[in-house]
């Protein structure tokens, strides 16, 4: 927590910072309990790898967790009309065809 070095009154609670030096930098620090089988897997791999033990679980994290997240469809954009203009089949499939979005 950082604290200005003005304030000198007992009792007053001043504002957390909301970005701990840990977070600017990207790196934290956390403890995990892991099986032993699974700590034996993944020590292998970087041993294999040549990577350091951090890096490998970091990776694997990250593949895990994009590979659950679902992506988003995208929305086609609206077409607008000319007033009076009625498409036929054939336009649609020419705009299609063209790869307007």
């Amino acid at each position: 927590m950082l604290i200005s070095p003005s304030v000198k009154t007992l009792g007053y609670c001043p504002q957390i910072d909301r970005k701990p030096a840990f977070w600017e930098y990207g790196e934290m620090k956390t403890t995990l309990d892991l099986p032993d089988k699974l700590m034996r897997e993944v020590k292998i791999r970087a041993v294999h790898e040549r990577k350091k033990l951090k890096e490998v679980i970091a990776e694997l994290l990250q593949a895990a967790l994009g590979a659950g997240k679902p992506r988003r469809q995208r929305i086609p954009k609206p077409v607008k009309l000319r007033r009076g203009f009625i498409p036929t089949a054939e336009d649609i499939e020419a705009a299609i065809a063209e790869g307007r979005d």
